[in-house]
């Protein structure tokens, strides 16, 4: 396999994505083909979207905002934005809270603060990032002639009791996500019971490494020769979660949560701007 890291221009609200993973990736002596995958940081997917909400905009802070804030020495505006977009707050550490969100265990919801423009300045996570990832490859499809192009939207997590950020996928298009080793066998001719590879995760975590997480400004990398199958299907999120009762850690930490979002809950902060900003244009 081989990785190519893809540096871009700043990345600004309401910027067209595309056109600049395309000229940025001809400025190099490189050429998108067939069977290359790009990998796409959700950071600068969700600038993109405008999803950038800034801290004047919280009015009200929730008594458990308060409590989660005064216990892991957060803000309570960061606590409070986190406790809108998450669907349940396990816990945390000093500074961070390990959430669920879209079925992903991951710190602070995906909302964060680096690379946001400023200090009040929060990045959330993208708008339908599958439907996104499928209107990226699309587009990039249309506009190059391509057909066997994938297309990965990429984060980043920790491990448990493992220093340090690997990598993880939260949408795909164009590529089988998993590979399903169940009923093979190993060395020995003993067939697997459980086993099943997280493809599109590894591809996003042998990328990271020349994403960084700082200022490296490489929101992208091209990822070629990678023994996947490419697919025009339409991938569901869902087949990359797990359920809770068959996970090892959910079903662990099932009883732990602090906070779980009703299902009547009404739209959060963001999410009635959005709507609004919609009905406007309508």
């Amino acid at each position: 396999m081989q990785f190519f890291a893809i540096k871009t221009p700043l990345i600004k609200p309401n910027d067209n994505l595309i056109d600049i993973i395309l000229n940025s990736i001809n400025l190099k002596p490189l050429k998108l083909a067939n069977g290359d995958i790009l990998v796409i940081a959700e950071t600068p997917i969700s600038i993109t979207q405008d999803r950038i909400i800034k801290a004047d905009e919280i009015k009200e802070i929730s008594p458990i905002s308060e409590r989660l804030a005064n216990k892991y020495k957060m803000s309570p505006i960061f606590t409070q934005i986190i406790i809108e977009e998450a669907d349940v707050i396990l816990g945390g550490v000093e500074g961070v809270l390990l959430t669920e969100k879209d079925g992903i265990l991951i710190a602070n919801a995906g909302v964060d603060q680096s690379n946001s423009g400023g200090e009040n300045k929060y990045v959330l996570f993208p708008k339908d990032p599958q439907q996104t990832a499928k209107s990226i490859r699309e587009q990039i499809i249309e506009k190059t002639g391509l057909e066997d192009i994938g297309i990965i939207i990429a984060d980043s997590r920790v491990q448990p009791m493992k220093r340090g950020t690997i990598g993880v996928a939260i949408a795909v298009s164009g590529i089988e996500p998993i590979d399903d080793c169940r009923g093979k066998k190993d060395l020995f001719g003993r067939p697997l019971e459980i086993t099943t590879r997280a493809l599109a995760d590894n591809i996003v975590s042998g990328s990271q490494i020349l994403m960084g997480e700082a200022d490296e400004q490489i929101p992208v990398v091209l990822v070629r020769n990678v023994p996947v199958k490419f697919t025009n299907r339409s991938i569901s999120t869902e087949e990359m979660i797990m359920a809770r009762d068959e996970c090892l850690f959910m079903n662990v930490f099932k009883d732990l949560a602090v906070y779980k979002k009703p299902e009547y809950m009404k739209p959060t902060l963001r999410r009635q701007k959005e709507n609004n900003e919609e009905q406007e244009k309508e």
